[in-house]
């Protein structure tokens, strides 16, 4: 007699707020990041009501693309700042996920000096 196979599918999705929080913890940790891009608004907030994305993370071929928006502190390497940065996100995501990264585009939106962060 063959025992009875339960062929349940199941899945498991995961919010990109779970994904700007892990982005936003691996971003504390490297120096020369002040923080992510805070977010816009439109004029007053009356023309675009909805703020736009700090970071946005889509999946294409089995392989999630992160954009994250930051601003850097004064004086850090600008080039090495963004590369620890693609290469910690990288890795933060794929380990706690299990969702591959195909690819972390950086984009620094402002320089901060020491007061300001």
């Amino acid at each position: 007699m063959q025992p009875k196979v339960n062929k349940t599918v199941s899945s498991v999705r995961i919010s990109e707020d779970v994904l700007e929080t892990i982005v936003q913890n691996v971003l504390e940790e490297i120096p020369g990041v002040a923080r992510l891009a805070p977010r816009k608004t439109g004029l007053l907030g009356l023309i675009n009501p909805e703020p736009s994305r700090r970071m946005v993370t889509r999946i294409d071929r089995d392989a999630a693309i992160v954009d994250v928006s930051v601003e850097l502190s004064y004086g850090c390497r600008l080039k090495a700042v963004c590369a620890e940065i693609q290469q910690k996100v990288k890795d933060a995501v794929q380990d706690m996920t299990g969702i591959a990264v195909s690819r972390v585009n950086v984009h620094v939106s402002d320089i901060v000096s020491a007061d300001a962060e």
